[in-house]
């Protein structure tokens, strides 16, 4: 596994910490949210490589951790906040997986001063994906309660503040493409649909599609 070049902490609590990649400079941050459907038992560790390999083209970037504490959504929302302004994320990309898409959607429609998130495979509508029981109940688990009872955290319900790019595989079996399809249809963002790929090749630096995400961030 990658070793990040530095660490830095935004909290006491044990995952409220960034590690970062790549060259010590000044400029704007590449900042990465893992997924895991917002559990605990799912951290950055599978993201490590995907940050190495934005590091060695030059990108300077932050690996999130954030709280995953069932029912508490509120923490991990204002842990990926706080993370945001230790950093100083003033015209940061964010680009999130998964729940971290979720993550960088809401972000990207509470965030002003973001550039651009690319979401890719996120679950970008709380409410559909409650329906579709994905995650075998993770929408219900991480909210505590019923999708209807948070829109404020369904990017479905939210304008986009920034420049929003949207990827996902017509093969993905965890979070279907249904998700990213309406989404961006309905904020009319970017859609880039991926043929033959399924959840988790985006962000494996190995796979046959990591120029088409290094493409994104441009």
């Amino acid at each position: 596994m990658p070793t990040a070049d530095a660490t830095l902490r935004y909290g006491d609590e044990p995952d409220q910490l960034v590690d970062l990649y790549g060259p010590n400079s000044p400029g704007p941050w590449l900042v990465l949210l893992h997924g895991g459907f917002w559990r605990p038992a799912y951290d950055r560790s599978h993201l490590t490589h995907l940050a190495a390999a934005f590091a060695a083209k030059s990108r300077r970037v932050a690996l999130v951790e954030y709280r995953r504490i069932p029912g508490r959504p509120d923490a991990t929302t204002s842990d990926v906040l706080d993370a945001f302004a230790a950093l100083d994320a003033t015209g940061a990309t964010v680009l999130g997986h998964s729940a971290g898409g979720h993550l960088a959607l809401w972000a990207g429609a509470t965030t002003p001063e973001l550039t651009r998130v690319v979401a890719v495979a996120p679950v970008a509508n709380l409410v559909r994906a409650e329906t579709l029981d994905l995650g075998s109940g993770a929408v219900r688990s991480f909210l505590g309660g019923p999708a209807t009872d948070r829109p404020d955290l369904d990017p479905m319900m939210m304008t986009p503040l920034c420049d929003v790019v949207v990827v996902s595989g017509d093969r993905d079996d965890h979070v279907p493409i249904e998700l990213s399809r309406s989404y961006a249809d309905a904020k009319q963002v970017r859609l880039v649909e991926l043929a033959g790929i399924g959840h988790f090749e985006p962000v494996d630096p190995l796979s046959l599609v990591f120029d088409a995400m290094l493409n994104t961030l441009d």
